[in-house]
């Protein structure tokens, strides 16, 4: 605690007017690095929100682009069926022509195979965090006439 001269009637006035000037800039000084803090946690705090957004801009983006990639891999597995069955149809067709005995098994395992994929596409395009924001999305695959 500061020491003040004490003179005929108290302290000396001098003295104290420095003291609490002395004071008042500690007092400032506290206020203006209190200040500072305040700022830098708001600018922190304001810096996080936008790093929020972006990334959840960007996950947004990144899920409607896999949503769109679903749905072209689906026209493909439904472009591919059609393409296998012609190709039976026509085999067939030929076997039957020269062969007297034919097994499907063959096309049959194929078949089950392009409903393996077709059921994993079904339930990915079924999540809606991956579902594009598109009128064409789950459509179903295009139809010979469409693909010739």
């Amino acid at each position: 605690m500061e020491q003040f001269s004490i003179v005929k009637r108290g302290y000396d006035p001098d003295e104290v007017d420095k003291y609490i000037a002395t004071l008042e800039q500690v007092i400032k000084s506290y206020k203006d690095k209190d200040n500072a803090i305040k700022n830098a946690i708001i600018s922190a705090q304001l810096a996080a929100d936008n790093m929020i957004k972006n990334a959840q801009l960007q996950a947004d983006e990144y899920k409607a682009q896999i949503g769109k990639e679903l749905i072209k891999i689906r026209e493909e597995v439904g472009r591919q069926r059609m393409r296998i069955q012609a190709f039976q149809d026509v085999y067939s067709g030929l076997v039957k022509k020269y062969l007297h005995e034919f097994n499907d098994s063959d096309m049959a395992d194929l078949f089950n195979r392009l409903d393996d994929v077709e059921r994993t596409l079904d339930i990915l395009m079924g999540d809606e965090t991956l579902s594009p924001k598109d009128d064409n999305f789950g459509a179903p695959p295009p139809t010979m006439d469409e693909l010739y």
